[in-house]
């Protein structure tokens, strides 16, 4: 993993500004050639109503072929997961509205949530997942507007889907940014949302992808690395001084945000996933992999850590940078938790495969209580 500098961190995620009132989740995925560490990079920073995230980690069963990590809440919402295979599954949303006169469908319906959950459990790649979800729409089992995110390893596809028609592009090279727009040729003259809707979802867009640009153009190999995709996540938007402009991945409705790191050596063990528990400005990223995933720390059932960043929220200046504080310890975090990965690597190339699972278990459990102790710290 490429570690940024704190200065050059801090310059990224420190911007001050207003937050918007209309919910637009934001993704981006940067691919591998673009990515500093070479593996596939996936991003969502969610928004709406406050509820208790719930990070889960579920077997193979009945319903699912592979091992998978789930992010939700405790009414069984998902909002995204990863299984053992490195295929990430990010739901985004949809079109603003829903279509107008859908057609008839069964009574088994695909929402986002559901089909975030079988697509995680289920698919041993990202087209795979792209397939089911194609089936999913011939049968007439998708009822809503949605976007999907779905990467895995070498490839990152993009779907759009509604009861009346299907769209999906994979990503060819570099990154994109996504709001909750659609732009995909079927979809993009079928959304009934308003033109100053659509204007601020793509405004936020621009706010995510113009950083994300500039932080690949600061490097000669023309890379973004796992804390600056980080960074641009904590970007909060500026007055205008006009009309207000209130578009950027962090705002006042921000509830948590998680990126993917897409391992194709080891993808059962190696990918992870580093989760914002809380909003993204007033916690601390924990990375979470595949090879700690069946022993998840007590720390993250405990609604303390998430209440604690969303009082941190609310007593803060919206227009005050992030506490070097706390970029400071992440960044340490980071450093230590990359050392880790890398010995766990070099141990699996050699066959150690329980002595690699046990030394990420050990980082994830010690992180996991060091980061709940800053926090409280910073109250």
């Amino acid at each position: 993993m490429s570690i940024l500098s704190l200065k050059r961190f801090i310059s990224l995620a420190a911007f001050g500004g207003i937050a918007f009132s209309a919910w637009a989740d934001t993704a981006w995925i940067i691919r591998p050639e673009t990515s500093a560490s070479g593996r596939m990079l996936m991003q969502s920073c969610r928004e709406g109503k406050p509820r208790d995230l719930m990070i889960r980690f579920d077997p193979p069963g009945p319903w699912g072929k592979y091992h998978h990590l789930r992010i939700g809440d405790k009414s069984k919402f998902c909002f995204a997961g990863l299984n053992e295979k490195g295929v990430a599954v990010v739901f985004t949303g949809g079109d603003p509205n829903r279509d107008p006169k859908p057609p008839k469908t069964t009574k088994n319906l695909y929402s986002g949530h559901n089909a975030t959950v079988i697509l995680t459990r289920s698919s041993a790649n990202a087209r795979e997942a792209v397939n089911m979800l194609r089936t999913a729409f011939k049968k007439k089992l998708i009822a809503d507007g949605l976007i999907f995110f779905i990467a895995d390893p070498n490839r990152a596809i993009i779907v759009e889907c509604s009861p009346r028609h299907f769209a999906s592009w994979e990503l060819p090279t570099g990154f994109c940014v996504y709001t909750h727009c659609w732009k995909l040729p079927g979809m993009d003259n079928t959304s009934t949302g308003s033109a100053e809707r659509a204007a601020r979802h793509y405004q936020r867009e621009w706010a995510a992808r113009e950083f994300l640009r500039r932080a690949m153009e600061k490097d000669d190999d023309k890379t973004i690395s796992v804390a600056e995709s980080l960074a641009v996540a904590r970007i909060n938007a500026e007055d205008t001084g006009k009309k207000t402009v209130r578009t950027a991945p962090s705002n006042e409705q921000s509830l948590d945000s998680y990126l993917f790191d897409l391992d194709a050596e080891f993808p059962d063990i190696l990918s992870c996933v580093y989760v914002a528990y809380g909003p993204q400005r007033y916690t601390v990223y924990l990375p979470i992999p595949m090879g700690a995933a069946d022993a998840l720390p007590p720390e993250l059932q405990n609604p303390e850590w998430p209440k604690i960043a969303q009082e941190l929220r609310k007593n803060a200046d919206p227009k005050a940078p992030v506490s070097p504080a706390l970029v400071e310890f992440e960044q340490k975090q980071l450093q230590e938790f990359a050392k880790s990965r890398q010995k766990a690597r070099d141990l699996l190339r050699r066959d150690k495969n329980d002595e690699a699972r046990q030394l990420l278990r050990d980082t994830l459990q010690r992180q996991a209580r060091e980061t709940l102790d800053f926090l409280r710290g910073l109250k």
